[in-house]
């Protein structure tokens, strides 16, 4: 919202920084997403912009939310519009550590599956499910980019065999898991049956980390997600990762069990 009125007020980036009395690169990153600003440097530009009224005061609301370091946004029945902010995070992490307790990770469902998922939730509208599976699709180029992060994906044992889903879109599915754990920088993790409940470490999440920035962790629930980066949070999912490692499968082991799965 600040990039789009400061190009409509004419203001270029180096302008509103010396103005701010903020670096050149300090503004790029608060107008993607990438560091916070206060709600008085907010005013502050809105009021150099031009911009009064009920827009003023909703881009305020929405500048102390972002400061709160939970960012939530409802679903309901459309593509979640921080979407862009994920894809964001996730290509410019360099390693991410995945948790899925009950289904594939999206970076790593086929079209089939991600079709079959998402019928059988019953809450999303016939005409929103092709969308959303174009925006997952899109999203798995990341695992080719030549930049890409590591990725570290923890599976629980219960997704790899679903009641909901047929058999011949699960045999896909195991050979495209198995597929996966040849690619470079990218490790599968199986959590046996015996593991720990999946209560224990609770719903899905991914733990993203980056080489000139504090980590970040995406939560998504059925209706909301939240990207947290109060440390006291951080410092939680990290133990998580950690046990989540401990518990599960390693690499080889997790490669005989989808192979036997795919045979």
């Amino acid at each position: 919202m600040l990039r789009k009125h400061r190009v409509a007020a004419g203001w270029t980036e180096i302008r509103l920084a010396r103005t701010l009395s903020l670096s050149h690169p300090q503004i790029c990153r608060i107008e993607l997403g990438e560091r916070s600003i206060s709600d008085l440097n907010v005013a502050r530009c809105l009021t150099l912009f031009g911009v009064f009224g009920q827009e003023h005061d909703e881009i305020i609301a929405l500048a102390k939310e972002v400061n709160d370091s939970y960012r939530l946004q409802a679903h309901n029945d459309r593509l979640p519009d921080e979407l862009r902010t994920l894809i964001h995070y996730e290509t410019t992490a360099t390693s991410i550590d995945s948790y899925q307790p009950s289904l594939i990770p999206g970076m790593l469902q086929t079209e089939d599956y991600a079709r079959s998922v998402f019928h059988c939730t019953g809450v999303i509208p016939e005409d929103g499910i092709e969308p959303r599976i174009k925006a997952r699709m899109d999203r798995q180029r990341l695992l080719n980019w030549s930049r890409r992060p590591s990725f570290r994906f923890f599976i629980h044992e219960i997704a790899l065999h679903p009641p909901m889903i047929g058999e011949k879109i699960m045999h896909e599915q195991h050979l495209m898991l198995l597929l996966a754990c040849s690619w470079e920088d990218c490790e599968i993790r199986i959590l046996p049956a015996e593991a720990p409940p999946i209560g224990v470490f609770g719903g899905p999440f991914m733990f993203m980390r980056y080489a000139d920035y504090l980590p970040t962790v995406y939560v998504e629930n059925f209706s909301t997600s939240a990207f947290l980066e109060d440390p006291t949070d951080i410092q939680a999912y990290r133990a998580i990762v950690y046990r989540l490692a401990s518990v599960a499968l390693n690499e080889g082991q997790s490669r005989e069990m989808l192979a036997n799965l795919a045979g």
